[in-house]
């Protein structure tokens, strides 16, 4: 049985320079940026101080041109090497002139070189992820047996199971008795009343005797509902005082009798 093997997995990567470069060539260009970045740095930072920027901070301004520099040109993008380089000639060109006295820190050039923070911060920014491509890795493909494709990879198991047994049945229980008539009553659908006792007096009635029981005059809320409690009624104060209204209202007269 012979399989095919699945290929190795690949990577997948940036592209690579067909020619690299030599020892020497490698040696030439960094030479001539760390030339170019010693000789221009002093140019920048007396520009930085021509426009009017404190001299602690005036050397800043050839660190930030000379970091768009280098990585404009480790990224090998052209637009951004183009644009740094110019940025560096600029400024030599600017700080000569301010120093020869051709020109005067005007508005423009005090604005442009205030810019050139913010832009190479930008620009750097954007370089960092320059050429970098995720490495992605093929997942192997499986190994297939190409000497017996057509043969089954299984035989079917030809050893049937034994039969299985047909389960017992009970047998049929003889024909219930019919059981006979049920007798039916009437029933009646009234609810049954209980044996009557003696009825409670009302709310209204137990307030109207305390007229007669204080002779003539008209109970407080104390009284009311000391007799409500008697007779396990609610005995709120607005209960008394509704009740007792209830009353006054059918007998108007009760109302002007003396309060106790």
């Amino acid at each position: 049985m012979r399989l095919r093997k699945s290929p190795a997995p690949q990577t997948v990567a940036g592209p690579s320079p067909s020619h690299p470069l030599s020892l020497t060539d490698k040696l030439l260009l960094t030479l001539a940026l760390v030339a170019g970045i010693a000789v221009t740095a002093a140019g920048e930072w007396e520009l930085a101080r021509q426009v009017g920027i404190s001299s602690t901070v005036a050397p800043l301004l050839a660190v930030v041109i000379d970091v768009y520099v280098i990585a404009a040109v480790r990224a090998g993008k052209g637009g951004d090497v183009a644009a740094a380089l110019a940025m560096m000639g600029g400024a030599q060109v600017a700080a000569h002139l301010l120093s020869t006295g051709h020109i005067g820190a005007s508005v423009i050039l005090v604005a442009a070189v205030s810019l050139v923070a913010p832009v190479v911060i930008w620009r750097v920014h954007a370089l960092a992820g320059v050429g970098k491509v995720p490495v992605v890795q093929k997942t192997p493909e499986p190994a297939v047996n190409v000497t017996r494709a057509s043969t089954p990879a299984w035989k079917p198991d030809t050893k049937w199971p034994p039969a299985l047994q047909p389960p017992a049945v009970r047998a049929v229980s003889p024909a219930l008795t019919p059981r006979p008539d049920a007798v039916t009553a009437r029933v009646s659908t009234e609810p049954e009343k209980g044996p009557q006792g003696p009825q409670k007096p009302s709310a209204d009635q137990i307030v109207r005797a305390l007229y007669d029981q204080l002779g003539g005059r008209r109970p407080g809320t104390t009284h009311i509902r000391d007799a409500l409690k008697a007779h396990g009624l609610p005995c709120s104060d607005g209960t008394c005082r509704s009740i007792r209204q209830r009353v006054e209202t059918k007998e108007p007269k009760l109302k002007a009798l003396p309060s106790t």
